[in-house]
């Protein structure tokens, strides 16, 4: 497990998170990763190898439904779709 470092905290929050900590049976600590869990998520469940055998399965079977249909998309297009909203 990592270790994080704040510095700087102003006093109020540092009240707030020593009064929801307590409250909630944790310790600081623990509610300050409480807090960033239910802000930032916890870490998706991973896939086993045989999920994503599938789901690459049904993308293949999405793209030649399209083809079919006259539906053209290049690797090009689907590369730049992953991309958007990324930094």
């Amino acid at each position: 497990m990592a270790t994080i470092v704040l510095k700087g905290v102003p006093a109020g929050l540092h009240r707030r998170l020593e009064l929801r900590a307590r409250a909630s049976g944790r310790s600081v600590s623990g509610e300050v990763i409480a807090c960033l869990e239910s802000v930032v998520g916890t870490e998706p469940p991973r896939r086993t190898a045989e999920e994503v055998r599938q789901l690459i399965e049904e993308a293949r079977a999405v793209r030649e439904e399209l083809a079919a249909k006259g539906v053209s998309i290049t690797d090009e297009e689907i590369t730049a779709w992953k991309r958007q909203g990324r930094p």
